[in-house]
């Protein structure tokens, strides 16, 4: 099944809780709110897209928090910004028998923040783990 690609709009929120999620486990829709203070998205828009995220399994709702005197939903992320690029890449034709010509892409793109051999060094090391885990079949 081909998972749908997220608007701009819920980008945006994602891209909030997956900042979140790597400091804590779960946002509500008001710390949403209280994130994007000042930038131009209205409280509507971000409750629907927090709506739209659940609906489209990118997000779940993780527990329940007492907000005044009401209970408001905490969410957390359910998939990695990884696992959203794989999809994206899936639905624009990208498949893994692509993979070698995609690292090298990216490596390409990257060069200019990779100016050293240590760098290199590093990414072989994380091709090699990824090799380790097919062999394995953990993937």
């Amino acid at each position: 099944m081909e998972k749908q690609i997220m608007d701009k709009r819920e980008q945006r929120i994602m891209e909030k809780i997956w900042e979140q999620t790597d400091v804590k486990n779960s946002v509500s829709v008001t710390e949403l709110e209280e994130l994007f203070a000042g930038e131009k998205m209205s409280k509507v828009s971000i409750f629907k897209a927090v709506q739209s995220l659940l609906k489209k399994g990118y997000i779940g709702v993780e527990g329940l928090e007492l907000s005044g005197t009401v209970y408001a939903r905490k969410y957390e992320a359910q998939i990695t910004r990884e696992q959203y690029a794989a999809i994206v890449l899936a639905n624009g034709g990208i498949r893994t028998s692509s993979l070698g010509s995609l690292v090298l892409a990216m490596i390409g793109n990257d060069r200019d923040d990779m100016p050293n051999e240590t760098k290199d060094e590093e990414l072989i090391a994380e091709l090699e783990k990824v090799i380790e885990r097919i062999r394995n079949r953990e993937v």
